[in-house]
């Protein structure tokens, strides 16, 4: 075995690593910006309803790339969008109707702001739920969670970023055991 032909294997899993990274990016993303809003509903005291509004879109975008790879024809891919679209346009919907009850000051803007994040994780689970994907539900499972516990603990930020830092964690270990395992089973069949 020579030199080039020893070096191109660890090559290979160096871009199926990268690769498995960017398949992950997404759930991580919207762990991440749900904790920034997790984080600023805990500790501010201000309205942070448009956050979670304009979280709704990102939302979706994640969960049609998520379906997308499973659909292998042009028309199941469509069928899904649009499916999905449908989806988080009810979710965007009734997002906007929580938030027009805010005006008339019949609910406080914590109260809002946590009703707005059960909105979206009941989006991301159902979303997950429709579309087979175990990375969504546990992203909405992760997004249930949090609102009960920032509606008992009042600095429960904190306790949320080590959760959500858990679960980063947890999608980026999997990614290099598998990328381990991958490269080992390359360099098994040379």
């Amino acid at each position: 075995m020579t030199e080039s032909t020893s070096a191109r294997p660890s090559g290979a899993g160096g871009a199926s690593r990268f690769a498995g990274l960017i398949r992950e990016t997404p759930y991580l993303l919207l762990i991440v910006l749900s904790l920034i809003g997790i984080g600023w509903t805990s500790v501010s005291r201000t309205p942070t309803t448009t956050y979670w509004i304009v979280l709704t879109p990102v939302a979706a975008l994640i969960c049609i790339a998520a379906g997308w790879r499973h659909c292998t024809l042009n028309a199941e891919r469509l069928r899904m969008a649009a499916s999905q679209a449908l989806h988080w346009a009810a979710f965007l919907l009734a997002m906007i109707l929580v938030t027009i009850s805010d005006i008339h000051g019949m609910v406080n803007f914590d109260a809002t702001a946590l009703m707005l994040l059960m909105l979206l994780a009941l989006g991301v689970f159902t979303a997950g739920l429709s579309l087979w994907s175990w990375k969504l539900c546990v992203t909405g499972l992760f997004l249930g969670l949090a609102a009960p516990l920032l509606a008992w603990v009042e600095r429960a930020a904190l306790l949320l970023m080590l959760i959500g830092a858990a679960l980063i964690a947890f999608f980026v270990l999997r990614w290099r055991f598998r990328a381990r395992g991958r490269s080992a089973t390359a360099e098994a069949g040379e």
